[in-house]
């Protein structure tokens, strides 16, 4: 039976093709162009959400993976086209804590979040020791600083690249030193005596037995009007930036 108007034994023609091979299920549905014959029915395996008439698949809806699509305009005139469907990338991680102090002997791991990929980890400045490839920081070597750490996942499959980032400060310990002019003060001085504050070091918090008369903020004493006998001053610089509390003593 020949049917009028369409050329006998009509060669099979089921041309058909997407913008491209690779889309993300975040991305705009794409619609194949036919220039093949008209009027077949699109189909796929299981987990492309496809539209048989169009071809129009529903990228939100599709499970991600590789899929073969196939145009048929008749029982054995068809054509396929290998397609993927990649989920959007997870950049998202985090460290233990936001501080941490050169005096640590340990690396800190980056801790990655749910179906996050490790891309490339990179500060924001320089002097942190951190590994481009895994995001772990020594603190150790790293200078002291606050850092905004940013994973990059690289574009793929179809998907922008996705990012992520975390602030860390990085602090060196903490030095109490300090001193006076001389060890023996007579009761009869009228005048007080500042302390004097070794190189790098912080005043914290100074005290000592009862008797002696000490500025807790300043670390000076009042030889006239503190108890003869003999003391022991201790400068207390509190914990900080992940960093342990600091002491340093002078007797007087």
């Amino acid at each position: 039976v020949q049917v009028k108007g369409e050329p006998l034994n009509a060669p099979c023609n089921a041309a058909f093709s997407y913008a491209s091979a690779a889309y993300c299920t975040s991305g705009t549905d794409p619609v194949p162009t036919i220039t093949g014959t008209a009027g077949g029915a699109f189909s796929s395996t299981a987990g492309l959400s496809i539209n048989a008439s169009t071809g129009a698949i529903n990228l939100a809806a599709s499970t991600p993976g590789t899929y073969v699509v196939t145009y048929a305009t008749g029982a054995a005139c068809s054509s396929p086209f290998n397609l993927t469907v990649t989920a959007p990338a997870v950049a998202s991680f985090s460290y233990p804590a936001t501080e941490y102090c050169t005096s640590q002997s340990s690396t800190v791991p980056a801790t990655l979040g749910a179906g996050a990929t490790a891309g490339t980890f990179t500060a924001s400045v320089a002097g942190l020791t951190l590994d481009a490839a895994t995001g772990t920081i020594t603190p150790g070597s790293s200078t002291p600083g606050t850092y905004l750490i940013t994973n990059t996942v690289a574009a793929g499959g179809g998907c922008a690249a996705a990012t992520s980032t975390f602030s860390v400060t990085i602090t060196a310990p903490a030095v109490a030193d300090f001193s006076y002019p001389a060890a023996t003060y007579c009761t009869s001085q009228s005048s007080t005596v500042p302390v004097t504050l070794g190189a790098g070091s912080t005043a914290g918090t100074y005290s000592s037995t009862t008797g002696l008369t000490l500025d807790a903020t300043t670390g000076t004493i009042t030889p006239g009007s503190s108890t003869p006998g003999t003391y022991t001053i201790t400068n207390t610089v509190a914990a900080s930036g992940g960093c342990a509390a600091a002491t340093a003593t002078f007797s007087v």
